[in-house]
Parts: structure tokens; sequence; C-alpha cells
């Protein structure tokens, strides 16, 4: 499973949110770059869109599963203020939660051709946490 991050990043967060990415980035696709998790998906695009509330109003979230392409292409929401308020280790774990909500939404909609929980459980395997450490606020 391959992973390409990205991200609809307001500039307030922009310096705080690339260092992030590629940890995340490269510690997914070094780990689980070369596992498969069944024949729906190869790989997954997760861009989360991180800016004002207010501006959340005109930016929708994307959950695409492109089933021909064995790809996936997600851009949710990741609070800005709490992103911007928080340590190296909170914004690893709510890109985390970002990263792990788009497997979970995967899962419903690829079915049995996608092992989503084996993909989530060792996502959450390598970086040393389980669901309910993303979920604190």
């Amino acid at each position: 499973m391959r992973f390409f991050f990205s991200g609809e990043i307001d500039g307030l967060v922009d310096d705080l949110y690339r260092p992030v990415r590629q940890l995340v980035e490269q510690r997914l696709n070094v780990a689980l770059g070369s596992k498969e998790y069944g024949s729906a998906l190869s790989n997954i695009g997760i861009i989360p869109i991180i800016v004002p509330r207010e501006v959340r109003l005109r930016r929708k979230e994307r959950k695409l599963f492109q089933r021909k392409q064995h790809s996936a292409d997600y851009r949710l929401y990741i609070d800005l203020e709490h992103f911007r308020s928080g340590g190296i280790d909170d914004r690893v774990r709510l890109l985390l939660r970002n990263v792990i909500t788009a497997v979970e939404d995967l899962q419903r909609k690829a079915g049995r051709s996608f092992n989503g929980e084996a993909l989530a459980s060792d996502i959450l395997e390598v970086f040393h946490c389980n669901r309910a450490d993303l979920w604190l606020d």
C-alpha cells in the first residue's frame, strides 16, 4: 500500500504541517509500501483540509474511491486551531486520525476486497499507538 500526502492548508500552519506530513508519509511508505491489503486498493491520497472554520463553508470534504484505478483520494478536515496549538505529537495524532478515518470509510466502500482493519492496525503499530490515542482531545 502506497500513501501520498498533500494538503489544502492555511498559511498559518503550512510550516507546521510540512514536517508532520513528511514524517507520516515516509514512515507509512517504508513500513507498509510493499504490503497488500486486498485487490481493491494499492494507493491512498491523504490531503487534509486545515483551514479556518469560516473557510470550511466553501470547501467540502472529499471521500473518493476509484475502484478501476485501485486508488483513493481523501480530503478530510483537521481543526486548524487544534493543529496550530498542539505539539508535534499532537499534529501527528491529528494526521493519523485523518488517515484511519479514510481507511475505515474505504473498508465500508470496498468491502471484502480490501482489508482495512489490517491496514488500520498496521498503521497504529507503525506509530506505536491505538485508536483511543487518536481521539483524545
